[in-house]
Parts: structure tokens; C-alpha cells; sequence
């Protein structure tokens, strides 16, 4: 019998995993019998959660108004939690605490909870919001991606991507085993413009709107790395699949794009 894709136990296996989450619009990249039921609960509550109401992630959710998946408008609260909790800092003294809510009229609020954010809006001296990634923020999209990455591999081989090579990343994904943070990579591409398509439906005559939600990639770099990409909006996020401390020949599958390591030492990571 399979093992579980990440925590290796025997299950039981009794749901389908949807591989990227329902709630950014999957409803058909899923993974029967690969993934145990405690693990699915797990990511859904710890890691998934998290990441959708609370990283860059969840702004793109409500800016494209993906619906949940009771078909209701996205709404997220990207305050910061009142007191550090755990060991890794989740708190920035520039980050804002606001929410976004969007409506089935194709607006969007803003939601403010704090007089000083509105004062300087008042004064002219507020003019942008500030989403700043803590380590824990980090820690969990990364966490998240490796998720992601390892049950992407698995739809296109699944004895690959149970491959001991990828122990340590399925580990991480799972547990949060390891010391420190596991580097990501971003940039970003394409414009807000180029999200959003009108175009006229050849069946019904009626006008619609396609919406580009996300894309995914599975990348090999000099026959050495595995690298995956998930793109939402006009960011574009890699993470390397079997080592934490890839060279930067990496680099070279992303030829006249300028990517940037993202990462956080020891010290800047801990809660104080």
C-alpha cells in the first residue's frame, strides 16, 4: 500500500487532496489515495488558513475576487496578532493592520480598524499600505509552496516525488523541520491590466471577463535542482524542491528576469 506523500504513515486515505487549495478556484488538480487524512487536515487548518488570510496570497484573493468555496466574496484581515506567539517573529511595527473585502459588484474595501492609518489618509500623508513579510509570513508561504510543489510532482509521477531526495522538503512542509528558513525566490511580471480579459462568449453573445487566477511551473536547473514556481497576480514565487542552498546557476532558468532571494537569519527570524 502507498505511503502518505508527506508524512509517510499508512493513512487512512478516505478524501481527495485538492493539490492547490479549493479557495484559489482548484476544482480539479486533486490527488486520490497520496495523502493521508491527517495530513490534508493539517495543511488545511495550519498551513492553508494561514496563508490565505494573511500573506500576499490572500491580498491577490480578494483583488481578483476569487470566491470561496461556498461561492461567497473573499474577505481577509491582514491585522498582525496582538502579542508574538511561537518562536517566530510574526510582528513589524511598519506593517499595517487592515482588511480588504470584495463585493459581488466587482468592488473592493478597504477596512481600517486603526486612527492613526485613517488620520494620515485624511492629511494626505498616508498613501499607500504596507504589507510587511515577517519571518512568520515567510515561514508559512514557504511552507505552503513546498506543499504545493511536492504534490504537483506527485500528479505527474508519484514515485518521484517520494524520492528521499525531497525528505527533507516534505518535512518541512509538514512539521516545520528545519533550522531556519527555507530561501524563496520572487519577482514579479505582467501588469494588473493584464489580469482581467472582456471578451464575448461565442455560444450566448454575452460578455464576460476571464480572470487569470494562478499558474504553476516545474522547473529542472542543470540536471541538479528542482525548482517550482507558483504565480498569482503579478508575483511569481520559486522555491527549490531538494535543496535548501541552491547554487545560483538557479538563476539561469529564469534568463532576463531579475530574481531576488528572499530570506531571514537565525536571529532575525526568533520572537523576542
Amino acid at each position: 500500500m502507498q505511503s502518505c506523500l508527506y508524512c509517510r504513515s499508512d493513512g487512512p486515505f478516505s478524501t481527495q487532496e485538492h493539490v492547490i487549495p479549493a479557495s484559489l478556484g482548484n476544482d480539479d488538480l486533486v490527488l486520490t489515495g497520496e495523502v493521508c487524512d491527517a495530513c490534508q487536515r493539517y495543511f488545511g487548518k495550519e498551513v492553508e488558513r494561514y496563508v490565505l488570510e494573511k500573506t500576499p496570497i490572500a491580498v491577490w484573493r480578494v483583488l481578483l475576487q476569487i470566491k470561496t468555496k461556498k461561492g461567497n466574496q473573499p474577505s481577509i484581515d491582514t491585522s498582525q496578532p496582538s502579542a508574538e506567539k511561537g518562536t517566530i517573529q510574526d510582528r513589524h511595527e511598519r506593517h499595517d493592520d487592515i482588511g480588504f473585502t470584495s463585493y459581488d459588484d466587482g468592488s473592493i474595501s478597504v477596512d481600517i480598524d486603526d486612527d492613526r492609518i485613517i488620520r494620515g489618509i485624511i492629511a494626505g500623508t498616508k498613501t499607500d499600505f504596507k504589507m510587511v513579510m515577517t519571518p512568520k509570513k515567510f515561514h508559512m508561504l514557504g511552507r505552503f509552496l513546498a506543499k504545493v510543489g511536492i504534490g504537483i510532482l506527485a500528479t505527474h509521477d508519484a514515485t518521484l516525488a517520494r524520492d528521499q531526495r525531497f525528505d527533507q522538503i516534505r518535512r518541512y512542509a509538514r512539521f516545520g523541520d528545519f533550522k531556519g528558513l527555507w530561501p524563496l525566490f520572487h519577482y514579479t511580471q505582467g501588469s494588473l491590466g493584464d489580469l482581467k480579459r472582456r471578451r464575448v462568449a461565442p455560444e450566448s453573445g454575452d460578455l464576460v471577463e476571464d480572470v487569470h487566477v494562478y499558474s504553476y511551473g516545474l522547473v529542472e536547473v542543470a540536471g541538479t535542482y528542482s525548482l517550482f514556481r507558483f504565480n498569482m497576480g503579478v508575483d511569481h514565487w520559486v522555491i527549490c524542491l531538494d535543496d535548501p542552498y541552491p547554487h545560483p546557476v538557479i538563476g539561469e532558468a529564469f534568463p532576463s528576469i531579475q530574481l531576488d532571494l528572499m530570506w531571514y537569519s537565525d536571529e532575525q527570524r526568533s520572537a523576542n
